[in-house]
């Protein structure tokens, strides 16, 4: 068994650098640097699936690769794939086949094979009866069979014909894990110490505190540009801000908007940003649990009718965001996307007031669960939209809790959530249905974020949308699905989420809309 100590023994290896947590300057010519990154949050394990979260997004993929890649340098849609760990792949009706790339070395030491592959996507870890990381299910449904047919080859069976497999091996199943040792060691202590086939290896992950990385020179596309990379959590702005201009760290993540400017008057700071491929939610608890009033629709579409957003995105965010008129109606889903549709439930106070008199509110407090600081400008947008709820005739209070726990812990009337617009690129599958079909958090009973039951309708609806092969057809479900979920209405879509950075000047460094920070590669260049 490998242990954290003999695990951190081996990745080092011989001639490594020794990291340090605390800051550090660009090293001398000719030698490479440990990159120190200020973030202010890193979730509570790094396995791909049960690990996802907004602040693992940005470091998976130094530790892991992924089987298919978006080419965002070449097409900035995200549409375009390119070869990873998988460098062919070809489909025969209902069975596709991938090619895997020879050589390709786990951080252990251990050479990638198809069996690796195969357990990574397979029914013991993401979606079979009872599956190691059953939050796999959501990423893999309809899938089959998925079998090693050969050293380096690989075939996953789906019910029905699959054109997106390939996109869906872009995401986060696509990162592989190595069979044998997470098998050893078992889901929790491979979250605390994963190994992967990425760039670096993670040598300490402390939660709450730092991850701390070495570079792994036997990666597969070559040795990274960096000596190592850590990751420190720094949950002040003030802080980050200081040891960015300082020198202390290289990196930061997590700007408030309105200080951007501030950050951008130093000569020796480079400010970017990106409008990403997120948003963030107030998700409405529809289920008829202990009295709660907004099991009655009326009352959920007074709610939207009576928050300005565009006002509040316009104040909070300026020109860098925008509020989605209609929810699952992004830019990035190319044809799908309607820039001229118009809003359901527009800004309307009086439209507000005569909902709330239909519903039968009698002014009971309606609770709303947030958590503090992690949604950027949300608690801001939170307190004006309280005034306005106000101004209508709603009670409502916005709770804000320390952390994820406790705002998952019922009862509540109304969550702060956050979903990424895209699984597949340039479809709305992932929000569409992913975040909201009846295997999803929101959908699921069992689930802390359970919140709705989906409706015949909808149901109805994604049956012909999940079906297509064709655009067309697959069109007219996502608009009847979309409509359904609007007549229900059970969230409020806020803004698209602005993702943002600072670096010292003498780096380059480019940012990705899904909010990865890949330290490698084009997307890293070090001073000379």
């Amino acid at each position: 068994m490998i242990t954290r100590r003999g695990f951190g023994k081996i990745t080092v290896g011989a001639g490594a650098l020794a990291l340090s947590s605390t800051g550090t300057q660009l090293l001398a010519q000719g030698e490479r640097p440990v990159l120190n990154v200020a973030v202010d949050n890193l979730w509570s394990n790094f396995n791909t699936i049960s690990g996802i979260s907004s602040t693992t997004r940005r470091i998976f993929p130094n530790i892991y690769s992924v089987l298919v890649e978006r080419d965002l340098i070449n097409d900035p849609t995200g549409v375009l794939l390119k070869p990873g760990l998988a460098t062919e792949w070809t489909q025969d009706g209902n069975v596709w086949t991938f090619q895997l790339r020879e050589g390709v070395k786990f951080h252990n030491g251990v050479t990638m094979t198809a069996e690796d592959v195969a357990f990574s996507l397979g029914a013991e870890r993401l979606w079979g009866e009872t599956p190691f990381e059953p939050r796999g299910k959501t990423f893999t449904e309809g899938f089959i069979r998925v079998e090693a047919v050969g050293p380096l080859t690989v075939e996953i069976e789906t019910e029905n014909e699959d054109p997106f497999v390939p996109g869906k091996l872009s995401g986060y199943i696509g990162f592989v894990v190595p069979k044998e040792h997470y098998l050893e060691v078992g889901v929790d202590a491979f979250g605390q110490a994963p190994i992967g086939t990425g760039p670096y290896s993670v040598v300490r992950f402390s939660t709450g505190e730092v991850l701390e990385t070495v570079a792994f020179d036997d990666y597969w596309d070559g040795p990274p540009p960096a000596a190592g990379v850590n990751w420190k959590i720094v949950p002040e702005f003030a802080g980050r801000m200081a040891g960015v201009v300082s020198g202390e760290f290289e990196f930061m993540a997590n700007i408030p908007t309105d200080q951007m400017a501030q950050l951008e008057g130093f000569d020796n700071v480079t400010v970017q940003h990106l409008l990403g491929g997120n948003y963030p939610a107030m998700v409405f608890n529809t289920l008829p649990e202990d009295g709660n009033p907004l099991v009655d629709v009326n009352l959920r579409k007074a709610m939207v009718h009576a928050v300005d957003m565009n006002g509040i995105v316009d104040a909070l965010f300026g020109d860098l965001s925008i509020h989605p008129a209609v929810p699952f109606n992004f830019k990035e889903y190319g044809d799908f996307y309607d820039p001229d549709a118009a809003p359901a439930y527009p800004y309307d106070p009086d439209k507000a007031r005569e909902l709330v008199a239909a519903s039968g509110y009698n002014g009971e407090e309606i609770d709303w669960h947030i958590t503090r600081q992690f949604y950027p400008n949300y608690e801001t947008a939170a307190e004006i939209m309280v005034e306005m709820w106000r101004q209508v005739g709603l009670n409502v209070r916005a709770n804000v809790l320390d952390n994820f726990q406790l705002v998952y812990e019922r009862p509540w009337h109304m969550q702060n959530q956050s979903n990424s617009t895209e699984f597949i690129p340039g479809d709305p599958y992932r929000p569409l249905w992913l975040d909201w079909g009846p295997n999803s958090g929101r959908g699921r009973p069992d689930s802390r974020t359970y919140a709705w039951d989906p409706t015949p309708e909808y149901l109805a609806a994604s049956e012909k949308f999940l079906a297509a092969t064709e655009f067309e057809e697959r069109y007219e479900g996502y608009i009847e699905m979309r409509q359904a979920w609007i007549d229900y209405c059970p969230a409020m879509y806020m803004w698209q989420t602005v993702y943002n950075w600072a670096h010292a000047s003498e780096i380059e460094f480019i940012p990705r809309a899904d909010g990865e920070m890949r330290m490698f590669g084009e997307y890293l260049t070090l001073p000379a």
